[in-house]
């Protein structure tokens, strides 16, 4: 390992975890009105994925974060109408988390309502720059889901 890696390692890692706190202090205040957090969008962003639902269990491994978190969060959103959540067949205590229509529309008005904020976040980027740092963003993300511990 090259002897200058390590503290570029931490810096790209002091980088990164400032700018996610920016964004996300931004990205929250927008999404304020909507009666929405990056948290409750990210989950609503998963459930995107997953047309025939999830789990609790399997939202909290995607979002690594803890089982009755994603309850809470989820009990609050289907208490709004945004997200259904069914016992499935045969197990009682399996519960399938879907997105509902109103679920699908709010996203949308999250996604708009987080536009102005995000062509801030990457004004300074141009074209190009702005597809690099997709691109590298993407291998760490890919590398990182590959070697969850």
């Amino acid at each position: 390992m090259h002897g200058d890696r390590p503290e570029t390692q931490g810096q790209a890692l002091r980088e990164l975890a400032i700018v996610q706190q920016l964004a996300t202090t931004r990205l929250n205040r927008a999404l304020k009105p909507l009666g929405l957090t990056m948290t409750h969008t990210s989950l609503l962003f998963h459930l995107l994925s997953c047309p025939d639902g999830a789990s609790i269990g399997e939202i909290a491994d995607a979002m690594e974060v803890n089982q009755p978190a994603v309850s809470k969060t989820v009990g609050g959103l289907a208490e709004r109408g945004i997200l259904t959540v069914e016992t499935a067949p045969g197990d009682a205590r399996r519960r399938t988390v879907r997105l509902t229509g109103q679920g699908h529309a709010l996203l949308g008005q999250a996604m708009a309502a987080m536009h102005p904020d995000a062509t801030h976040v990457f004004a300074p980027l141009d074209d190009a720059d702005l597809a690099s740092l997709t691109g590298l963003l993407a291998r760490l993300r890919t590398h990182l889901d590959a070697t969850r511990a």
